[in-house]
């Protein structure tokens, strides 16, 4: 619990720094925060699976997503 808290923050944080959406996502059992750059080098890599460019998927997967800025 208190690593998603803590993961939530710094996403909240980093969006605010970056005025980019950053996805809370668990990555093979460790809770991480990634923008969307990072999580297509990731599937390019093979890390994560094809399926989550899409932008639907991604936020069934994730655990929290940041707003986008206005």
């Amino acid at each position: 619990f208190l690593q998603v808290r803590n993961a939530v923050r710094h996403a909240d944080r980093m969006q605010k720094l970056t005025g980019k959406r950053h996805y809370v996502i668990q990555v093979y059992g460790k809770i991480r925060v990634y923008d969307r750059m990072r999580i297509n080098l990731l599937i390019d890599r093979g890390v994560l699976h094809k399926r989550l460019r899409d932008s639907i998927e991604l936020t069934k997967v994730c655990l929290y997503y940041s707003k986008p800025k206005k």
